[in-house]
């Protein structure tokens, strides 16, 4: 019976984790689908969570998050202190360098976007908060994964393929950059899943040293080069210690 009520729950936690910004009305098939349910079990699931307010039913019979999780979410917002001690040196790095600046942190088996700040400049990098990315793809997903341990890397590894043509990918020199990354304190990414896209990144630890979120800087390549992150670098690293003493 135990077991029972943990599967259920596990369940219908899938259910609310369907939903991404992008897709955030979806059938009840399509919820179906993404949680490799039966339509039946899934219907079950869907009402309880519409009769605690945790997912709405439109008329159309769509459904999407419930009016609870927006407060509940509010609440962990409010609450949640890293975010609140890291956001005044992500806006302070953005005010100086007038591009974009991201927190990163692992959920699942994905990055995801904790904080943004926006570019100053009309160029700017899209990048919202809760979008999900791979950890293989880009400065601030390896920034993570280069700390993540050896059998983490080789599963991600496996799922690297080519998003641009200067997408890092194989597999040789994506072991040899995580291990520069983890040598040198900082990922470089070139276009990796944008086109033109230059972005570097370095990890965060916690006071007990470990690994927490990953600080991003990110802007387009004919303004915002190379060499322009790369000696950013001792600057972010210096930022992300003393965010580390407070996390």
């Amino acid at each position: 019976m135990k077991e029972d009520s943990v599967r259920s729950v596990e369940r219908a936690f899938s259910i609310l984790k369907a939903f991404t910004r992008d897709d955030y009305k979806l059938t009840l098939s399509e919820l179906a689908e993404r949680i490799q349910l039966p339509v039946t079990t899934t219907l079950r699931l869907a009402s309880t969570l519409e009769n605690l307010n945790m997912l709405h039913r439109h008329s159309d019979r769509c459904y999407s998050l419930g009016n609870q999780l927006y407060l509940l979410g509010s609440v962990a917002k409010a609450n949640f202190r890293p975010q609140q001690i890291i956001y005044p040196y992500m806006k302070r790095m953005r005010d100086e360098t007038k591009e974009a600046v991201s927190l990163y942190g692992v959920v699942g088996e994905d990055r995801a976007c904790f904080e943004h700040v926006e570019s100053l400049l009309s160029m700017q990098c899209v990048m919202r908060v809760g979008d999900r990315l791979p950890l293989w793809a880009g400065a601030g997903g390896r920034a993570l994964l280069a700390f993540l341990g050896e059998e983490t890397i080789e599963r991600e590894i496996k799922k690297a393929h080519k998003i641009t043509a200067t997408t890092l990918f194989e597999p040789d020199k994506l072991r040899l950059e995580l291990s520069n990354v983890r040598t040198l304190g900082y990922s470089l990414s070139y276009g990796d899943r944008e086109e033109g896209i230059i972005s570097v990144a370095v990890p965060i630890f916690n006071r007990r040293g470990e690994l927490a979120f990953s600080f991003s800087i990110a802007g387009p390549a004919q303004r915002f080069t190379e060499e322009q992150a790369v000696n950013l670098v001792p600057q972010i690293q210096k930022m992300c210690r003393e965010v580390s003493t407070q996390i």
